[in-house]
């Protein structure tokens, strides 16, 4: 039987643990025809230095006869804990390790009174999902992951965020999503990573920060399409991506007629209190 160990997840352990989450969403992505999150280990090797490194973010990494075997994260920038990504070895598959690794965060969110956690889980992936439900995480919708495809011609009522839109941008965040992401939209500026804004009739009515872990909201599907096609515009296509819930399907109709293209389903799951978004909101891949 494994003795199976948790410790947490250190700047040290990146290169090991960024060989591991390639090899584990190359193994699940590639079983199943789906294009791989991670599609090589250079962006493995930045995405979990940077999540190692940071002091919002707690990581644990299980270890197995002193050989690390996986890592999961969670989150602590805002009063959401956004979980992921959760990777375990393929060669230590069927022991357990994921639950012990989602086990390691939720007990850190419960200790520091991290009330509600959240995640997008691959749909295609079953046992993911029956492990989140096991742990008291409740599915509230489908979200389609969308290749996002670029304006035909510059938006003049797009434009990038600066650090003086922060309040608007809060505003009109917990307006839609029913939670602060203030802290994420701050940390994404200071790391000059753009957010694109839309202005109409004198006030910010949508918002995209682009890709996997950015999010958006919008007073309309309209609002939402004109910043998501300016940064596709701007952006590197690999970047091109945003969330979809298929449950709000105006929104969803309107983006496959602007030349968005659906490339896979996620689940949407809470745990602890949570209130339905309104009007356009897209999800990151946390939450």
């Amino acid at each position: 039987m494994l003795e199976i160990e948790l410790i947490r997840a250190e700047p040290q352990h990146a290169p090991e643990l960024a060989r591991i989450c390639f090899e584990a969403f190359k193994a699940i992505h590639d079983r199943h025809g789906f294009p791989r999150d991670i599609p090589n280990i250079a962006l493995a090797n930045t995405l979990l230095a940077m999540l190692t490194s940071r002091s919002d973010v707690y990581g644990v990494a299980a270890r197995v006869n002193n050989r690390l075997a996986g890592s999961n994260f969670i989150s602590l920038t805002d009063s959401v804990g956004g979980v992921g990504p959760i990777t375990v070895d393929p060669a230590f598959e069927g022991y357990g390790i994921g639950r012990k690794l989602m086990q390691g965060v939720l007990d850190h969110a419960d200790r520091t009174g991290m009330q509600q956690v959240r995640l997008l889980q691959d749909a295609f992936n079953t046992k993911s999902l029956s492990l989140y439900a096991s742990l008291d995480f409740t599915a509230r919708a489908p979200i389609g992951l969308m290749n996002a495809w670029p304006a035909p011609a510059p938006d003049q009522s797009v434009r990038r965020a600066c650090q003086a839109d922060v309040p608007a941008l809060d505003e009109l965040c917990q307006r839609v999503f029913k939670v602060s992401r203030r802290g994420e939209i701050t940390a994404a500026l200071q790391s000059n990573f753009p957010i694109f804004l839309r202005e109409r009739q004198g006030r910010i009515a949508a918002y995209s920060i682009a890709g996997f872990i950015g999010h958006g909201a919008g007073e309309t599907a309209a609002d939402a399409l004109a910043v998501i096609g300016e940064a596709a515009r701007q952006m590197p296509p690999e970047t091109a991506l945003f969330f979809c819930p298929l449950t709000s399907g105006d929104f969803f109709r309107a983006a496959l007629q602007a030349g968005h293209r659906l490339r896979k389903i996620m689940t949407y799951m809470t745990r602890g209190p949570f209130a339905q978004p309104e009007e356009i909101w897209m999800p990151s891949i946390a939450y």
